[in-house]
This record gives structure tokens, C-alpha cells and sequence, in this order.
């Protein structure tokens, strides 16, 4: 029987556990049934509310991760990021993904003001990873929103020293590293 239709089978048998509804989601998120996984999430948030506040908050970030696959509700999609953040302000990664949308429209103010809030977190979750995937490359990845969108907002000499602490973070995957050295180089933060 494949996980599917196990956890369709439990769920048959307990509709009300949280748990099974999560699990749902995650497999119909594998087959690419957004619609179906972000319901089984919304499922699982509200009947962990009150209890499990990690685990909601995981739930609301992968309906939100459903809906930025769908790239067609970009209103519902930052709101539910923004409801993350209201609901445990307290974890890093909802900041980071918000950080991320607002660069990614060009609305730096927004992005550096996110990362900024979420630097404030990082190390918090350290041993304590979420369940769910829910694309969160790590904490270095707000140190580098917020390098990227000061930037733009004009403290560039702030964006040059984060890039640079960037670029000596022995710990920073390949895929950040060759960003970091190019932006170190484009600044002659360091030789060629």
C-alpha cells in the first residue's frame, strides 16, 4: 500500500488527528496536488493551533509554499507568510521567505525590513528543524537578503561588510559562496 493510501485509510479512521492530516498534505504536495495538500495543511494548522505551536506554524508555512508554486495568488501568498510571522514571530524562517518575495518584486524596503526582523531569530531553532520542508536553506540565508536589499536602499557600505562576513563564513554552502565571492569581487572586497 503506498503512503498515500495509508494515510487516506487512517484518515478515514481519524479525520480530527492532525498528524494524518499533515502527513496527507505531504504526500499530495510529492504528486503535485497543491490544492489537495494546502487544504490537509490548513487541516492540520487549525487543529494544532492550540496545542502544537511549531507544528501550525510549519502548516501555515507549507500552504504558503503551495500557493507560491501556483505563482497565481501572490496576495494570498505573502499573507500567509504574514500570518506565519504573526503566529510565531519567534522562528526565522517565514521572515526569510518574505524577505526573498519582497526582493523578488524589487521592493527593497520591505525585503531588508524582513530580514532585519528575522536576523533577530536566527540560532533560536538551532536542533529544533521543522517537520515539513519547507525550502528554508538556513539562518545564513537572512544575512544574505539582508546584504542583498541594503543595497538597494542605499546602505551600501553595510551591504559590503555583511557580503564580507558572508564570504568568511566557512559553513556557507557552494550555491551562496559563488554569489558571495562575486559580489566580494564587484565591491574589491577581495582579489580575483
Amino acid at each position: 500500500m503506498s503512503n498515500l493510501q495509508e494515510y487516506l485509510h487512517n484518515y478515514i479512521n481519524s479525520p480530527r488527528d492532525p498528524m494524518i492530516n499533515a502527513l496527507l498534505g505531504e504526500e499530495y504536495e510529492k504528486i503535485g496536488q497543491g490544492a489537495a495538500a494546502t487544504s490537509y495543511f490548513l487541516r492540520a494548522a487549525e487543529l494544532w493551533h492550540d496545542t502544537e505551536k511549531e507544528l501550525a506554524y510549519n502548516c501555515f508555512l507549507k500552504t504558503w509554499k503551495q500557493l507560491h508554486n501556483t505563482k497565481r495568488r501572490e496576495g494570498f501568498e505573502i499573507g500567509q507568510l504574514k500570518l506565519a510571522i504573526a503566529y510565531l514571530p519567534t522562528r526565522p524562517e517565514a521572515y526569510y521567505h518574505a524577505s526573498l518575495w519582497y526582493s523578488n518584486k524589487k521592493e527593497w524596503v520591505d525585503s531588508y525590513m524582513f530580514a532585519q526582523l528575522g536576523l533577530k531569530h536566527i540560532n533560536k531553532s538551532i536542533g529544533k528543524p521543522l517537520k515539513f520542508d519547507i525550502n528554508y536553506p538556513g539562518d545564513y540565508a537572512l544575512k544574505f537578503q539582508k546584504a542583498f536589499s541594503s543595497w538597494y536602499i542605499g546602505k551600501r557600505e553595510l551591504s559590503k561588510k555583511l557580503f564580507l562576513e558572508l564570504y568568511n563564513d566557512q559553513s556557507l554552502p557552494l550555491n551562496f559562496k559563488r554569489i558571495v565571492t562575486e559580489n566580494c569581487q564587484s565591491f574589491n572586497l577581495i582579489k580575483f
